[in-house]
């Protein structure tokens, strides 16, 4: 089983260079890396990132997050997926052997779709999954523990969903489920995506042996937040298909 990383890029430079730099240098398998220009004003990213470092690709238009990823994909060789976004990186004591990791959670047949240990810059806990809450929100398990060791947060399990931000498929399920939905031009388009796979039988699973930071906020924005959530409410939440996972309700998304 080997492994395609697609890097979703825009603008930002030094973001993707560190992101590619730092995963190449911490791999311990074969790896292919592919870089998605979508169309950077400012950069022209095949002229500034050698081949050998990975295969970039530049839009001839801006087509947002989930067209991007879609790209990307296909051109990938690989049977398992990675979506990373451009201000994800590795840091040595933390991400060593990261790969590996991602990879043996795909030994189980029925896994199609795992998620990465995500901390912030500062070591804070950014992600471990995903459920949702009492109004059928998705929320963060564990968002900002200061202990990343936590038992819930160094415990392999099962998830209803994860973020994007790092998020890798099985080729199967991610050719199932048709890749990330084009109507959500951003945000949502990965929990729609971890529900499309659970629906068709697959296990969203959280493998915290693999670990990277994620710096937020390099190339997103807010003014679609609300349209995505809408769509999600609807296609989601009004049919029924999302089960509450807690009894709390913590954020408002619609």
């Amino acid at each position: 089983m080997n492994l395609s990383i697609i890097i979703p890029a825009y603008e930002r430079l030094d973001d993707v260079l560190k992101c590619l730099n730092s995963l190449y240098f911490l791999r311990t398998t074969d790896v292919e890396f592919l870089v998605q220009d979508d169309c950077s004003p400012s950069v022209y990213f095949p002229a500034v990132i050698p081949p050998p470092l990975a295969k970039v690709e530049r839009n001839d238009t801006n087509g947002g997050f989930a067209v991007n990823c879609n790209r990307g994909a296909a051109r990938a060789t690989g049977d398992v997926l990675l979506f990373c976004n451009q201000d994800v990186y590795g840091v040595p004591e933390w991400s060593s052997g990261w790969d590996a990791a991602l990879l043996a959670a795909f030994e189980d047949s029925s896994v199609g779709v795992v998620a990465p240990r995500l901390l912030f810059p500062n070591g804070a806990v950014q992600s471990c999954g995903g459920v949702f809450d009492a109004a059928y929100q998705p929320v963060h398990r564990c968002l900002g523990y200061s202990n990343p060791h936590h038992p819930e947060v160094a415990t392999p399990c099962e998830i209803e969903w994860s973020t994007g931000a790092a998020l890798a498929f099985r080729r199967e399920c991610w050719e199932q489920i048709g890749g990330f939905d084009t109507n959500y031009p951003m945000y949502f388009e990965d929990v729609s995506a971890c529900l499309s796979a659970c629906e068709r039988g697959w296990k969203v699973w959280y493998q915290p042996r693999c670990t990277l930071f994620h710096s937020v906020g390099s190339t997103g924005g807010s003014p679609m937040f609300p349209m995505s959530a809408r769509r999600f409410k609807q296609q989601w939440v009004d049919s029924g298909k999302v089960k509450a996972g807690t009894t709390l309700a913590t954020v408002r998304y619609w």
